[in-house]
């Protein structure tokens, strides 16, 4: 006996009167038995009650278990366990279909399947759940935008600028379209592991101080947990500088004599023997007795800051080497490539270590040498800012321990 002849006997047996149909089964039994075992009777008996009992063309509720309520949010589990809201079905035209329409939620879902129209139900519901909790945040990229414009107006141009790489380069293709309060711990811990693991130790570091920047704010104003916290960094040892001995001092000198048609030769050299950073470079004026220039650290909305360096006996040897004009409209790459076509491992800002070097070695003020650099704080000198603040070096004083940079090489 096939599937289709054991169809047409549970058919013809719906239409036996109820007092007759136990023993009118049996008899059906009975005659079935040498073809068919009774278990696999009952396994399609079982098939054609649930398809044709209480749930067929009525209604129900859908029932979860207890892990489909586990895996639920705090605020589902409160919703369908502590306030015992109901989720009804109906089964129409062997199609289920769940319906939901209160607190907020709109959700309809259908299938052939009672297992799988409930999981289309349990997916629909979370997904409008965290629609609904995100709805109450902004996207990461929409806070940015009035973050930086902040910024825009309260730090320089040159941080700014910083800023804007960073965040177009970095945060906004891995987090952008994420809401602020979508963003974990656990994201940002393996955002910069994956930079460090690249070797992007510098970068990591940067995007980690300005992230928890960006969280600062952004938790304080939608009052969430910062994900910055406890946020961890591989080990890194900062590359530091240091400053060219006499002899590799010597070389430069001797290097520009020799090309004195190479781009970035007098701001080298000028850098050397006044201290500047490279950026400082286009303010630069020279009177024939000191070197000016403002400081490239004075905050944005501060009162510029205005460096005074005298020209010490190591830069009046060399002032037949340098066009000042040259200098001022050098580039830092110019400058970097100058220090690279003679020692190619080293880089521009150990001009002004060499600088700063030589002035402690020659004997020169500490304080005073602060003065000449832009520095406000050196753990050799032992005075407070105020002290410092209070004190207003005379230019005879200046030109006196500048004249100590004076040395053979």
């Amino acid at each position: 006996m096939n599937d289709r002849e054991l169809q047409k006997v549970l058919n013809a047996i719906k239409y036996i009167p109820e007092d007759g149909r136990d023993e009118v089964t049996q008899i059906i039994l009975k005659a079935a038995s040498e073809s068919i075992t009774l278990e696999r009777l009952k396994t399609l008996t079982s098939r054609e009650i649930r398809s044709n009992g209480k749930e067929h063309g009525t209604s129900g509720f859908v029932k979860f278990t207890k892990k489909e309520i586990e895996s639920m949010s705090d605020n589902l589990k409160k919703l369908f366990v502590v306030n015992d809201k109901i989720v009804t079905y109906r089964y129409i035209n062997g199609v289920y279909q769940a319906r939901f329409r209160r607190d907020g939620y709109n959700i309809e879902v259908a299938s052939k399947n009672f297992d799988m129209m409930k999981q289309k139900f349990l997916e629909r519901l979370i997904k409008d759940e965290k629609a609904k909790k995100n709805a109450r945040y902004p996207l990461l990229k929409d806070f940015l935008a009035e973050w930086l414009q902040v910024k825009k107006q309260t730090v320089k141009t040159t941080t700014y600028t910083g800023y804007c790489t960073l965040i177009d380069y970095h945060v906004l293709p891995r987090f952008g379209d994420m809401h602020i309060n979508e963003i974990t711990r656990s994201h940002i811990q393996n955002f910069l592991f994956e930079l460090t693991d690249a070797g992007k130790n510098r970068t990591a570091a940067k995007l980690k101080q300005l992230l928890s920047a960006i969280f600062n704010v952004a938790c304080e104003d939608y009052n969430l947990k910062s994900p910055m916290t406890k946020i961890a960094l591989s080990h890194y040892e900062v590359k530091k500088g240091r400053a060219f001995t006499k002899d590799e001092e010597r070389k430069i000198v001797d290097f520009c004599k020799r090309n004195p048609h190479y781009e970035g030769n007098s701001a080298m050299l000028l850098l050397m023997y006044s201290g500047m950073r490279v950026g400082e470079l286009k303010s630069m004026r020279y009177d024939g007795t000191f070197v000016t220039c403002e400081s490239e650290k004075t905050r944005k909305g501060y009162a510029t800051v205005i460096r005074k360096i005298p020209v010490s006996p190591m830069l009046k040897r060399v002032l037949d080497m340098i066009d000042f004009d040259l200098a001022r409209e050098a580039s830092k790459y110019a400058v970097r490539d100058a220090v690279k076509r003679i020692f190619p491992d080293r880089h521009i800002h150990e001009l002004r270590y060499t600088f700063i070097t030589r002035a402690k070695e020659c004997g020169c003020d500490p304080e005073l040498i602060m003065k000449w650099v832009g520095h406000e704080f050196d753990q050799d000198v032992k005075t407070s800012r105020v002290d410092r603040g209070y004190t207003t070096f005379s230019e005879e004083y200046s030109l006196k321990e500048i004249n100590k940079i004076d040395y053979i090489l």
